[in-house]
């Protein structure tokens, strides 16, 4: 939302089991400065050509800043997923990744050991549907959020005072923490700014893991498109053994350097980047090596898909195929040395400082078999 609009509350539930209960939620966000969005306000925007489902998903896709989830008695109607609108709508926020605060209705979580033990009996008495049981059950062990028990529209304005007055506590904090001029900080993705602001132990570790990972994410379509076998572009024709051999050569050659430079690079500057034992990091080294190392990355899938590209002759088709090969064990190597590394990380840190090294090892792989290969190519001509 642009600065100098109220922040929204979006309220999600059933309507008319809880229609007193979202009015006086509504009061008490207008109470707050807060800009409630409820589905039955005239103010709750609405495209004619969507239908319910999907106006409800993009009020919270646009309009939600933070999601209250309040549930009765009743799952509610059932879209063509299978799923209610509030169950929906939850997805949805949780997707954006905004503030969620959930209240579950006292008497359903009393009867959740019920229905776990017997859940095939009949609560038709208590909820119109056992898919309320499952979702609160999802919502209690997710271990990601915190569900409130209420009994009433002011059991929960009660609990969302506070709450909102912590989280106002950790904007006022995080904005402090932002006042610093700092350039650099612009460009770094969330999860790395994330560790850079909060600052936790051995924070220039953790945050190279992550600025790696979130620089290497740049380039998903293109692995995607690798992955699929796509490439699109000038074809490479190689029409005798000279210029098969002047492409191979020329790729090797790239591949050796481009290992040689990212081993290099890493084992060098990482630890510049995030600094000696005792000393700080630097935020910047730390994400301009992680790029730098992703732009390696780029490079790898642009030479795979080259090989896609390739028209040779029937005699060709294997020295092409075996030189992929070898750019594609790279590439697996440093995707797995990318998702990996946070968690290597974690396991790097519980040693004394001084015994903290990371290490990148890449390798091109056995050219023996390619070799081989272009040897016969060249026999056969003889």
């Amino acid at each position: 939302m642009p600065k100098g609009h109220a922040a929204s509350l979006f309220v999600s539930s059933t309507c008319y089991d809880l229609s007193q209960v979202r009015a006086d939620l509504a009061d008490f966000g207008r109470s707050l400065g807060l800009d409630p969005v409820l589905s039955e306000l005239d103010s709750f925007p609405v495209d004619p050509s969507l239908d319910t489902v999907t106006n409800c998903l993009e009020n919270v896709r646009s309009r939600a800043d933070l999601f209250l989830l309040i549930v009765g008695n009743r799952y509610g109607s059932l879209a063509d997923s299978g799923k209610s609108v509030t169950n929906l709508e939850f997805l949805e926020a949780s997707a954006k990744g905004i503030p969620r605060y959930v209240f579950v209705k006292r008497e359903i979580i009393t009867l959740l050991p019920t229905w776990k033990a017997n859940p095939e009996a009949d609560f038709r008495g208590s909820v119109d549907s056992p898919k309320l049981f499952e979702f609160v059950s999802g919502l209690r062990n997710s271990g990601d959020l915190w569900v409130f028990p209420f009994d009433s529209a002011q059991d929960i304005i009660q609990v969302l005072r506070k709450q909102l007055s912590f989280l106002f506590s950790d904007c006022l904090d995080f904005r402090a923490r932002l006042q610093i001029k700092d350039e650099s900080l612009i460009s770094l993705g969330p999860k790395t700014l994330k560790i850079y602001i909060e600052k936790p132990e051995a924070w220039e570790f953790k945050a190279f893991a992550r600025a790696l990972q979130e620089c290497m994410a740049r380039y998903k379509a293109k692995k995607y498109d690798y992955e699929l076998g796509i490439s699109y572009g000038r074809a490479i024709e190689l029409r005798n053994r000279e210029e098969l051999r002047s492409f191979i050569r020329e790729k090797l050659t790239q591949m050796t350097q481009t290992v040689s430079q990212l081993s290099k690079a890493f084992n060098t500057g990482f630890q510049v980047a995030v600094g000696k034992p005792k000393e700080s990091g630097d935020i910047g080294r730390i994400w301009h090596l992680a790029e730098r190392i992703s732009d390696a990355y780029n490079e790898l899938l642009g030479w795979a898909l080259e090989f896609d590209r390739i028209v040779v002759d029937e005699d060709f088709k294997k020295s092409i195929s075996l030189a992929k090969v070898l750019t594609q064990k790279i590439i697996i190597e440093m995707e797995e040395f990318s998702s990996n590394l946070y968690e290597t990380v974690l396991e790097t840190l519980k040693k004394p400082e001084n015994e903290r090294k990371i290490t990148l090892n890449l390798t091109i792989g056995d050219t023996t078999e390619l070799i081989n290969e272009m040897q016969k190519i060249y026999a056969l001509e003889e």
